[in-house]
């Protein structure tokens, strides 16, 4: 998924995992590679080193914004940042196989409606048509990325079910909340006022655990389908 559009689409949770999706050649992975260009094959299918330095080196940049520049780095880090990047393409690929496996489809008005939402995120058409161009996309090929996580979105979705939220976790939620505020020396929302936000926090937090899970079961089931080059 491209960096600038992450926000804006805003999918669900599964956008922490899905970094990659989509970010070999939308226009045809047909177009086979020479081993040296690869850094792993999925079930057959390229991750390039191209596109894995791209992915990098957004990964770095975005350590870099949080205080943590790569130039500050010791060679373990470096390789725990280096070897997540590779994961995350990697399970992203096999997300989008699997979805496609399990026949999960997306419509093109839905594609088109995800499309539209982004534009309206931009002032005009201008500064849209510049992101695309920074980004290295023409909107042909963003339809693409939108289509395959769209796909891996309703697999998820349809494999994580519904979200019980009960009314203790929600009040640990608050107690975590008012303690970290009364700390802070300010004063807490009332527990009524901010329930709703708690909720969704709760839902959220259970989603990410079962969609890790969900990941780490299909990668553990696809492993030998992983070439890492």
């Amino acid at each position: 998924m491209k960096r600038i559009f992450t926000s804006i689409l805003a999918l669900s949770i599964a956008v922490l995992v899905l970094a990659a999706c989509g970010s070999g050649s939308p226009e045809g992975k047909a177009d086979k590679k020479k081993k040296e260009d690869l850094v792993a094959t999925v079930n057959g299918e390229e991750i390039s080193k191209k596109e894995y330095k791209k992915e990098l080196d957004a990964a770095k940049s975005t350590y870099e914004q949080q205080g943590m520049p790569p130039d500050k780095m010791d060679s373990k880090m470096k390789k725990k940042l280096e070897k997540s990047v590779l994961d995350q393409m990697i399970n992203a690929e096999l997300l989008l196989q699997t979805a496609e496996n399990d026949g999960i489809a997306v419509e093109q008005k839905e594609v088109d409606a995800e499309l539209e939402k982004i534009k309206s995120g931009f002032k005009n058409d201008k500064q849209f048509d510049d992101a695309l161009k920074k980004n290295k996309l023409t909107e042909k090929e963003l339809k693409t990325q939108l289509e395959q996580q769209m796909m891996v979105m309703k697999y998820m979705d349809s494999k994580i079910g519904k979200i019980e939220v009960s009314d203790q976790e929600v009040q640990s939620i608050y107690e975590q909340y008012k303690k970290q505020t009364e700390s802070q020396k300010q004063t807490p929302e009332p527990f009524e006022k901010v329930k709703p936000q708690l909720e969704q926090q709760v839902i959220a937090q259970k989603k990410e655990e079962k969609a890790s899970k969900l990941i780490e079961e299909i990668r553990k089931a696809n492993e030998e389908k992983v070439k890492i080059l």
